[in-house]
């Protein structure tokens, strides 16, 4: 039982990750004039993330008991694996194509809320990153108008400032420039450190309630055994407990 809601809870994790990615490239790409390579790049990955999603959509369909409900249920699943780009750009409607790639981003969006608020809440990491992502745009903007690049190189570099790759092909020369550098490194290893953190403690809680829940069921079943002496106090009891544990669920 607790490897299957392990592989649930990686399951989650990778479906709300693939989402947030593909949102990502989807937002990039609409907001900056991208050179082709990127862009090519870009729709291989989004592809790939595509075809996982509709795997997974149509695997759980075929394994589903009531295809009705499960189609209901699962809408905004259904809308992020249609294939806009390969629908309308042989057609040339771009605007059509722009709007409908953010409904996919807003698809996507929902996906990830969908799949991640369990563990996002965790150790309260959501503010972690709310604050990662003001400090990603807030360096983005600063490295624009204090090194006076522009807004792809700016947001390039605060990727990987924040990431903490460092390619060094572009670095500050400014004094504003280096402390949005530095801050952005600390925030960067913060955000790391947090989400290992974050990991651990998401697991480590999931098995102590399982613990707790498989011992309280045994000791209910320890006193099922002698039915006969239970009193209706007891059953009580028995029912209310059992009824609370369905809650936490």
């Amino acid at each position: 039982m607790n490897i299957i809601k392990h592989k649930k809870i990686i399951y989650n994790l990778i479906s709300s990750l693939l989402a947030l990615i593909a949102s990502i490239m989807i937002i990039i790409e609409l907001s900056f004039d991208l050179p082709h390579k990127i862009i090519y790049i870009f729709n291989i990955a989004d592809n790939i993330i595509l075809i996982i999603f509709a795997i997974d959509y149509f695997v759980r369909l075929y394994m589903s008991e009531n295809k009705k409900k499960f189609f209901k249920e699962n809408i905004i699943d259904l809308i992020s694996i249609i294939p806009f780009n390969a629908i309308f750009q042989g057609f040339r409607l771009l605007r059509a194509l722009k709007f409908l790639k953010l409904l996919r981003v807003f698809s996507l969006l929902l996906r990830f809320r969908k799949y991640f608020p369990k563990f996002i809440k965790t150790n309260n990491f959501h503010y972690v990153i709310y604050i990662t992502i003001f400090v990603f745009l807030v360096g983005t903007l600063g490295m624009h108008f204090t090194e006076k690049l522009s807004y792809e190189n700016a947001l390039w570099w605060s990727f990987v400032t924040l990431t903490n790759i460092g390619y060094g092909n572009i670095s500050p020369s400014t004094t504003p420039g280096r402390i949005l550098a530095g801050i952005l490194m600390l925030v960067g290893i913060g955000f790391l450190s947090m989400l290992t953190g974050t990991i651990s403690t998401f697991f480590i809680t999931k098995q102590t309630k399982t613990s707790y829940k498989n011992e309280v069921i045994e000791n209910i079943k320890s006193k099922l055994d002698d039915f006969d002496k239970l009193t209706d106090e007891d059953l009580n009891d028995i029912y209310k407990i059992l009824k609370s544990l369905k809650n936490k669920d």
